[in-house]
């Protein structure tokens, strides 16, 4: 069998192109077109630090932005170093504007605060992330996430300060700040120096109250209700509604001052506990003395007043002061509690220079100034210093004596000294106490020898005395001296008719009249006679002439 060659089969190219092809090119460009459509309306990745994801949910927490969705949360890790809360957000694209270095954000969920109840709309829909955008041209795309909403957005109207105290107060961030009792701003952050030991606040007034602000302000402390009950008395002070539920900041200019110039942001202000430790703060000029108390200071503290006849001239600094002394106790025993107080030269007048307040000061301990504690309050026993003349002091030796050795004292301390006097409680007990031990020094006993002696003959007395009434009631018991009370009366009733008898209007009465008439007329007939006797004592037995007295005649010359 012999081998057949078989025919080759001649290939021909088509050259022809199949319409089959347009339907997987369409659909991979189509594929391609969906896909950078994709891409293209994706917004930037946003990554948000937070400290902990609660209420976050990847694929539905959303983000908004004036209650518009302008993102949603993609993905919640923890960071490498498993510390933190790595949250990816994926922003819509026309967004990204918002997302500057002054962007803020913070979850938005039910919540209950000073300024009451928030968020009570995510009860159904959950909870969202709130974006704040900044007004910072750079965009930035990693923010922390804040664990409370800010008070203000930093573009605000407005005025920032910041406050600073070295006394941890209860002022908390959403605190209100009062201007005479009217809400004109918030507290928006507090933190703590560790280095100063300082709490620092910055507090956030809205336009159009930021005029109010100056650099003359000061800011204290505002409680809803507060009570000082010092040596000046109970002081109440009730403030606004806000603040009776979590206190607050006010602020104001000090009576007196000027207005002073407004202040720019980030101006810093002492924060002051209260309005009166200002006032207080006010009297930065002034002269410290030394004052030795010979009484208890119970209830004296710092910060009570130095008043002068009612009138507050300075504040007590130091209770008690025990300087570097060799021995104090003795001193205490022998001298006094020492006080260290401070007259202030802006309480007296307000250009009074310190100079002429300590000239002023030296000429009245001269005229016999001294300081004296009393009762302020009765309820609590608060003392103050009360400050007074009495030039009587000067006279006394002792007290001379006391005082050289109170300045001595004071000279090493480094303080002019202030002489001090019994209050009047306590110097009525010492009077009381000297004219007890003067009684005590009596020498008693012969007065009570000599007492004795007085009551043994006073005793001797009363029993001649009881000798003498036994007499007397047996005289009156007699008959005959209880029968003269009669014979009184008989004898007053026979006077009183005898003087009936001659009463006026009687015959005896009558009779004596006519008497008196009859010699009246008998001694006017008479005086005739007796004048003519008078003038001739014989004319009885010689008729009498009628000539005229001879008259003497005149000398010849």
């Amino acid at each position: 069998m012999t081998d057949t060659q078989l025919p080759q089969a001649k290939v021909k190219g088509i050259r022809q192109w199949s319409p089959i092809w347009v339907v997987p090119l369409a659909a991979m460009l189509i594929g391609i077109w969906m896909l950078f459509n994709h891409f293209q309306q994706q917004g930037a990745m946003l990554l948000l630090i937070a400290e902990d994801a609660e209420g976050i949910v990847a694929g539905k927490t959303q983000i908004k932005n004036r209650s518009v969705d302008v993102g949603q949360v993609v993905s919640v890790e923890l960071s490498s170093d498993l510390n933190q809360v790595m949250i990816k957000v994926r922003m819509k694209p026309n967004v990204t504007p918002l997302l500057n270095e002054g962007s803020q954000f913070w979850v938005v969920k039910p919540q209950i605060g000073r300024g009451g109840v928030t968020g009570l709309n995510t009860l159904l829909s959950g909870a969202y992330i709130e974006l704040q955008p900044g007004d910072s041209p750079h965009v930035r795309l990693t923010h922390p996430l804040l664990n409370t909403p800010p008070v203000a957005p930093p573009d605000a109207p407005g005025v920032r300060v910041l406050l600073q105290t070295v006394n941890t107060s209860g002022l908390a961030v959403g605190d209100p700040v009062l201007y005479r009792g009217y809400e004109v701003g918030t507290v928006e952050s507090s933190e703590f120096d560790l280095m100063e030991r300082r709490t620092r606040y910055q507090l956030y007034i809205r336009q159009p109250y930021d005029a109010l602000v100056t650099e003359n302000v000061r800011f204290w402390l505002s409680s809803g209700l507060s009570f000082d009950l010092s040596a000046e008395g109970l002081s109440v002070d009730i403030g606004s509604a806000a603040t009776l539920l979590s206190g607050g900041v006010s602020f104001d200019v000090m009576d007196g001052w000027p207005v002073g110039s407004n202040v720019k942001n980030g101006a810093e202000f002492q924060l002051f506990p209260d309005r009166q430790s200002i006032q207080d703060g006010m009297y930065h000029q002034f002269v410290e003395y030394l004052v030795f108390f010979d009484e208890s200071v119970r209830g004296l503290k710092s910060g009570a007043p130095v008043e002068y006849r009612g009138v507050r001239v300075g504040t007590v600094t130091s209770v008690p002061f025990f300087f570097a002394m060799e021995k104090p106790f003795e001193v205490s025993l022998n001298q006094g509690i020492p006080v260290l107080i401070r007259i202030e030269a802006g309480r007296l007048y307000e250009n009074l220079t310190l100079q002429q307040l300590g000239q002023e000061l030296d000429l009245a301990i001269s005229r016999g100034l001294h300081a004296v504690l009393k009762t302020g309050n009765l309820l609590t026993g608060a003392l103050y210093v009360d400050l007074d003349i009495n030039n009587e002091r000067l006279a006394d030796t002792r007290l001379q004596q006391l005082y050289a050795e109170q300045i001595a004292l004071s000279q090493q301390a480094g303080y002019p000294n202030l002489p001090s006097a019994r209050s009047g409680l306590s110097n009525i007990e010492q009077k009381v106490l000297t004219a007890l031990d003067k009684i005590n020094n009596l020498q008693l006993e012969p007065f009570l020898a000599q007492g004795q002696q007085t009551l043994a003959a006073t005793e001797q007395l009363l029993a001649r005395s009881e000798d003498l009434i036994s007499n007397l009631q047996q005289l009156v018991e007699k008959p005959e001296l209880q029968q003269l009370p009669a014979d009184l009366q008989q004898s007053l009733a026979e006077i009183r008719r005898a003087l009936a008898g001659i009463s006026p209007g009687s015959v005896a009465y009558e009779r004596a009249g006519n008497n008196l008439q009859m010699l009246d007329q008998v001694l006017r007939e008479l005086q005739p006679v007796l004048r003519l006797l008078n003038q001739q004592s014989n004319a009885l037995l010689i008729n009498a002439s009628d000539n005229a007295d001879p008259q003497p005649r005149k000398a010849k010359e």
